[in-house]
């Protein structure tokens, strides 16, 4: 598409798969003027495809097919023209951690189709390296690199099929560990921010501000238009609306509301602005007030 090589899609394009390949793979169609279909073998919540890409592709007019896979292709004058669709049942979880689609005995059903795109993911070639893997799953590593063989290390693709940020974290670690492995230098425990949950948090305090989405293009544009940025940016005044809604989860905002509601006067506040609070646990009655009315969950008591 992006090439501007014209392509012969025929009327009815299907897609196999669930991940954002095959979401891209289907809204490109749809702008060469095919109706889409994709067909995944489990549900919509297994589907690994970022939820604004597969929304994105129903309003374009992307028919999504559940529980079903393929089963075998029909071809008419030298050409694909049927395809035996298999429908599937979630079975046991696998290595994923998803349940395992299963074939439903004797129930197919027939599809026409005029294009097949394939995009059901990939996996790294892993011949030579058997003796890091258990089984059939991929590359087994512990939190600092280590796999099953001594002096080896992994991270990335290797070991799953993730962000490329998870993979650029995974590489660094790995490298951090063989630095002080070979140097005798001991290992350096990660910190690791605590996640508050809203649970946690004092939601009355904070006045209801509404988000501000960016605007995006209606699909009926989109698929005239073909190449034009769907997503638009915010302005600079709703980026700082925005910027603004931010609650502070887990981190001190300043709000002094702990300073306001101590009676004891176990809390200074700073004076300078930026400063942290210090707290004299010898005035502290253990009332427990501050931490009730830290907004942010902040505060916590033991």
């Amino acid at each position: 598409f992006n090439s501007g090589i014209s392509l012969d899609l025929g009327d009815h394009v299907v897609v196999i798969g669930g991940g954002d390949t095959a979401i891209d793979a289907a809204r490109v169609s749809r702008r060469m003027g095919a109706k889409v279909t994709i067909l995944y073998r489990r549900t919509r919540t297994e589907m690994p495809a970022i939820e604004e890409e597969i929304v994105g592709a129903e309003e374009e007019g992307v028919e999504l097919v559940f529980l079903a896979a393929p089963a075998e292709l029909k071809r008419s004058n030298g050409k694909v023209s049927t395809m035996v669709c298999q429908r599937m049942e979630l079975g046991e979880p696998d290595d994923s951690g998803r349940r395992r689609p299963v074939p439903i005995n004797g129930d197919t059903y027939e599809m026409e189709c005029s294009t097949i795109v394939a995009a059901i993911s990939q996996a790294p070639d892993f011949a030579g390296f058997e003796n890091l893997r258990e089984g059939r799953s991929w590359i087994k590593a512990d939190d600092r690199g280590h796999t099953l063989v001594e002096g080896v290390y992994a991270g990335g693709d290797a070991m799953d099929l993730g962000l490329v940020t998870i993979a650029i974290y995974q590489g660094r670690r790995a490298a951090d560990t063989i630095h002080r492995e070979l140097r005798s230098l001991p290992m350096k425990e990660e910190e690791k921010q605590k996640i508050i949950s809203h649970e946690k948090m004092l939601l009355s305090y904070y006045e209801k501000a509404v988000r501000h989405e960016a605007p995006h293009l209606d699909a009926e544009v989109r698929l005239k238009s073909g190449d034009d940025e769907i997503v638009s940016t915010l302005t600079v005044e709703e980026a700082l609306a925005e910027a603004a809604r931010c609650m502070s989860c887990g981190s001190c905002s300043e709000c002094g509301q702990c300073w306001s509601f101590c009676q004891d006067s176990a809390i200074k506040k700073p004076v300078i602005k930026g400063e942290p609070y210090t707290f004299k646990m010898e005035f502290c009655n253990g009332c427990k007030k501050c931490e009730e009315q830290c907004p942010c969950g902040y505060i916590e008591m033991h």
